[in-house]
């Protein structure tokens, strides 16, 4: 999504990579989700790079979520598969 006009903001990646690496992976985050008492939609990729345990851990963390995986996205699926990320919004509310 970084394009010639809007280049990566790197201050704000570095800060919500640091972010993540303080808190992925504890007990509090996990115990947290746990306890939310509202419905989610995880929409992901089949193609995305990034590790599936990531998905596959917050979707088993919280109690009340669907999720959907489009078979030909990746990493930004409201992008690569609009129909199918706008029919899993769709669906979902």
């Amino acid at each position: 999504m970084a394009t010639p006009w809007y280049g990566v903001n790197q201050a704000s990646n570095e800060a919500h990579n640091t972010e993540n690496k303080r808190s992925w992976g504890r007990p509090l985050l996990r115990n947290r989700c746990e306890t939310l008492d509202i419905p989610f939609l995880i929409v992901d990729g089949a193609k995305d790079i990034r590790a599936r345990r990531v998905v596959d851990s917050l979707e088993a963390a919280l109690p009340d979520v669907r999720r959907v995986t489009l078979r030909r996205a990746g990493h930004l699926p409201w992008t690569e598969e609009p129909d199918g990320f706008r029919t899993a919004v769709a669906d979902f509310l």
